[in-house]
């Protein structure tokens, strides 16, 4: 994920009296490095910065309070994006499309075809790892409200907005900057815009920065590593624990999912917590196969069998071939 938004976050963090460098050090961060244009950081450093520091600022309303902070000047591509383009409409899809350069894993969708007289865009995550929390919730669409204020010169509201958390003891604040029904603990996020107000005007349209700064965002897409799949992140997981023979729930711990969530998204990538963790043995004992130093006996404790026999009947049932014989005809591919 980019460290933009979590350098403007400490950045904020500095306005209000805290020590940017001592708290990005809290989560394995160097304050200075983050503030390279193509720094980034992962998911999980993401998820712990908007999940504590809320309540290291004591401030549970952190979102919304860093998204009036920036509005004057944008913060984000896709701000600048919208601020660009001719109309709200036009920079509202435009710099959506963009989204993935700030997060990985996730993205805005529009529902097709829209509900009369509105425009609905939803947060999809292609893992739910990526998942935003509140706070960053109600940063972003906080942030493009402000920013579609002060770029059509019109207090602009969305007709509706949806969240999946529950609602917080603070959402009077919420409500009074958004000016819109909220409803919480809904199946997605989800905003809904008025055609008309999609129509109006953009005081600061700018073609040709427009342009530059799409280019620029293709660029960031097109030099982004593909995201690992959800099943991809299992198998790691597995592959750092074959002897320990993980559970569904050792997994879903470890990736921070509900046991469920996990069986959904293995269905959904065509495949089983089994069926990963027999190919993630398998794997293993193939490289392990090619080092002739490496004993039977030694691969079959690694991989978390009992006995050498049982590994035997499982290195079979993988390959067709009994491990002996596999080693025979494949040492010579030695990595």
């Amino acid at each position: 994920m980019t460290a933009n938004a979590a350098h403007l976050l400490f950045r904020y963090a500095e306005h209000k009296g805290h020590d940017p460098t001592k708290i990005a050090a809290r989560f394995g961060l160097s304050f200075e490095a983050m503030s390279a244009a193509d720094a980034r950081i992962t998911v999980q450093a993401a998820q712990a910065i908007w999940a504590e520091l809320p309540a290291m600022m004591g401030d549970d309303n952190l979102g919304l309070h860093l998204a009036e902070h920036m509005a004057p000047t944008g913060g984000l591509l896709p701000v600048f994006v919208m601020a660009s383009a001719s109309t709200l409409g036009e920079g509202f899809e435009r710099g959506l499309e963009l989204q993935r350069t700030l997060a990985e894993g996730s993205l805005w969708r529009k529902v097709e075809p829209p509900p009369a007289g509105l425009m609905v865009a939803y947060y999809e995550f292609d893992d739910p790892i990526a998942a935003a929390p509140r706070h960053v919730l109600e940063f972003g669409m906080a942030l493009i409200i402000l920013a579609a204020r002060r770029a059509t010169g019109v207090d602009v509201s969305p007709a509706e907005l949806r969240f999946r958390f529950e609602r917080p003891e603070g959402y009077r604040e919420a409500e009074a900057l958004f000016r819109c029904p909220i409803r919480y603990g809904q199946p997605r996020d989800e905003m809904h815009f008025r055609e008309e107000t999609l129509a109006l005007p953009v005081q600061t349209a700018n073609p040709a920065l427009l342009a530059h700064l799409e280019s620029h965002g293709k660029r960031i897409l097109d030099g982004l590593a593909p995201e690992p799949t959800f099943a991809g992140r299992v198998r790691k997981f597995l592959r750092d624990n074959l002897a320990s023979a993980p559970t569904l729930d050792a997994v879903s711990r470890a990736l921070g999912c509900a046991p469920r969530t996990v069986q959904r998204w293995l269905e959904r990538e065509g495949t089983t917590l089994a069926k990963l963790y027999d190919r993630a043995r398998f794997e293993r004992a193939c490289e392990l196969l090619r080092d002739p130093t490496v004993g039977v006996r030694a691969v079959a404790i690694e991989l978390g069998f009992s006995e050498q026999a049982a590994f035997h009947r499982a290195f079979v049932r993988w390959s067709g071939v009994p491990p002996g014989r596999w080693r025979a005809e494949n040492s010579g591919e030695r990595r």
